[in-house]
């Protein structure tokens, strides 16, 4: 044998002896996982389910990790083991120490609370006999480490093990997400309860193939049914909610208005004059946030009135939560509903999870955006009508689209020119912003044209003043606002993309103009206090507060999602959440760096985003 062929085979062998490492390595990832799924109703599928997460989703990283590793080291090849034992560590520690603080904060922990945790372990609160019980934990995992990596280079194993491995791994990742496709389609919890114990899982839907697949599994995947478990990861309400006997019979009509991407310069007298003059004559709430800065967020927060961050965990158990509280005290008390939005609500679960036995209107007629403005309207007022007519007290969501980029209108409403369409692959902090701006103002003046429409309507029906009616929108839109070339939404936390518009009509609330900061979180016990005389504490139900009577002026954690990832927003700054990294800015300039975050902030957000997971903490009721 030569000694190239000598040198081949001992690098085979090294890249064996890490390879069978990482295969003896897949039990203690799911030891780490076990802590999570300990309380969890584990049935067939469920536990066949989670078993592909843990073989595929955090198998193959370490696999391919290590894999790197080994070639990586092929010039210092003494360095590979001690290396992958450094990374398999660092890994397999992170997921128990993921696994043990989700039981106690009830949400996974990431680079903003790991930062903390190196630079201010006394702002966290953690007890001295904490970290000695993570420094001995991470002792014994180092000294099992060892031992795995020094036992599986010893060990008799198959040829090519490393192929064997990858494709064992590549499939039960495939197989595992073709489960959760079927399941999220159809809402079996007994799948898609599980997802929110996973850290950084992002799990794949299509309701395009969810039969497909569905019909190919050998399980029976089936509609969930309210009440089909009890180990649910989310709990909510805490209870039941209790009201006033005065406001028992309150059913008041109620209109919810969204515009998409909506800008809070907007909203003047000049471009959106019917809105303004509606402003006029109700509450506006100057320096509001969404919950997101994109539509699901902040559609979700704004009628559960939770952080934006609950909203996994709401569509895993989608059967079991059935509505926000909100939208039961309005079913509850017999109003006729109807929600006008062509925004896929049904693939985006937001039907499943808020509109729940509500009709919803997905498609309208024409061609173009504008168009399915116009016909929105237009059955939007039909709607009003025949209920007033009949005395039936209705509730109505429209959302509207025109103003989402690439803004739309008919040509007769160019009334600001000169306009232009965007490149987002050419722009660059130098584009021109007026032409596009004037597109906006076109489609904004527009979209306000029919919403006029809307209060003309209930002014003809004699019941505007008696009418709640909300105008607002999902999420902020930015035009390189801060010159640092961001457009549209869903790319940042600054106030461009955040900040929206509120207008609250309350009969008998006189006008005013709230400076202080609010949320859509806010609005569902506003309105369940105010309209129906909810008497439980909002803690039991919402992280919001209610906006005429809680102290606007005292700091608060507001917490803003995204579509993968989600950002703190303490005071002025903004802290954006990575799985690798915090990007920290200032809310009104994300070029600016933010400062440390208030530790009493912290503390707060870290309870308001574990309030309603499972078990539910006890809270006390105020009436």
């Amino acid at each position: 044998m030569t000694s190239e062929q000598t040198r081949s085979r001992s690098r085979t062998a090294r890249f064996d002896d890490l390879f069978a490492a990482v295969s003896w390595n897949l039990p203690v990832i799911l030891a780490a996982f076990l802590l999570s799924l300990r309380h969890s109703d584990l049935t067939l599928l469920g536990g066949a389910y989670a078993a592909t997460v843990v073989m595929g989703y955090y198998g193959l990283p370490l696999l391919v990790a290590v894999a790197l590793i080994s070639l990586l080291t092929l010039p210092i090849p003494r360095a590979a083991r001690p290396l992958a034992i450094a990374v398999t560590t660092a890994y397999t520690g992170f997921l128990f120490v993921d696994a043990v603080a989700y039981q106690v904060i009830k949400f996974h922990i990431d680079s903003f609370w790991i930062e903390y945790l190196f630079t201010d372990i006394k702002g966290l609160g953690l007890p001295v006999s904490t970290l000695v019980t993570a420094a001995a934990g991470l002792a014994l995992l180092v000294g099992l480490q060892i031992l795995i990596f020094r036992t599986a280079a010893r060990a008799r194993r198959p040829r090519f093990l490393g192929g064997i491995l990858a494709l064992v791994l590549v499939l039960a990742l495939g197989a595992g997400q073709i489960v959760h496709i079927v399941a999220y389609a159809r809402n079996d919890a007994r799948v898609t309860g599980l997802t929110p114990l996973f850290p950084f899982y992002m799990p794949f839907t299509s309701h395009r193939n969810a039969d497909k697949y569905g019909d190919m599994l050998p399980m029976d995947m089936r509609e969930a049914t309210q009440g089909d478990r009890d180990d649910r990861s989310f709990v909510y309400p805490h209870r039941a909610l209790a009201f006033a006997d005065s406001a028992a019979s309150a059913t008041p009509n109620i209109l919810v208005i969204m515009l998409e991407s909506w800008r809070p310069d907007m909203m003047n007298a000049e471009v959106s004059p019917n809105i303004y003059g509606l402003s006029e004559r109700s509450l506006v709430f100057d320096n509001h946030v969404s919950t997101g800065n994109q539509t699901t967020c902040g559609v979700f927060g704004f009628f559960y009135g939770l952080h934006a961050t609950y909203w996994p965990a709401v569509k895993a158990n989608s059967a079991s939560v059935d509505n926000p509280v909100l939208i039961d005290a309005i079913t509850d008390r017999g109003y006729t509903s109807r929600v006008f939005a062509r925004s896929k609500f049904n693939r985006h679960k937001i039907s499943d999870t808020t509109f729940r036995d509500i009709h919803v209107v997905g498609e309208f007629e024409g061609r173009s955006v504008h168009a399915w403005d116009r016909n929105l309207t237009d059955q939007l007022k039909t709607f009003m009508r025949e209920n007033t007519e009949a005395e039936k007290p209705w509730f109505a969501y429209a959302f509207y689209k025109a103003t989402h980029f690439s803004y739309d209108y008919p040509d007769s409403m160019k009334f600001y020119s000169p306009t232009a369409d965007l490149n987002m692959a050419l722009a660059n902090p130098d584009t021109p912003v007026e032409p596009l701006l004037n597109d906006y103002r076109n489609a904004m003046r527009y979209d306000d044209l029919l919403i006029g429409e809307v209060f003309a309507e209930l002014e003809a029906l004699g019941v505007l003043d008696d009418t709640v009616i909300i105008v607002t929108s999902d999420h902020g839109d930015e035009l390189n606002d801060n010159q640092a070339n961001y457009w549209g939404h869903g790319t940042n936390f600054g106030r461009w993309q955040v900040q929206v518009p509120l207008i609250v009509h309350l009969p008998g609330v006189a006008p005013a103009h709230v400076s202080d900061r609010t949320s859509h979180m806010d609005v569902a016990p506003t309105l369940l206090e105010e309209v129906f005389g909810c008497t439980t504490d909002p803690a039991a139900y919402s992280t919001g507060v209610n906006m005429l009577r809680a102290d606007l002026a005292a700091p608060r954690p507001f917490v803003i999602g995204s579509y993968i990832n989600y950002a703190y927003l303490f005071g002025d700054d903004v802290f954006a959440i990575y799985p690798m990294h915090t990007r920290k800015h200032r809310f009104d300039d994300v070029k600016a760096d933010a400062g440390r975050p208030p530790t009493d902030l912290m503390r707060r957000a870290l309870e308001e985003m574990g309030r309603f997971a499972s078990p539910a903490p006890a809270t006390k009721d105020v009436k």
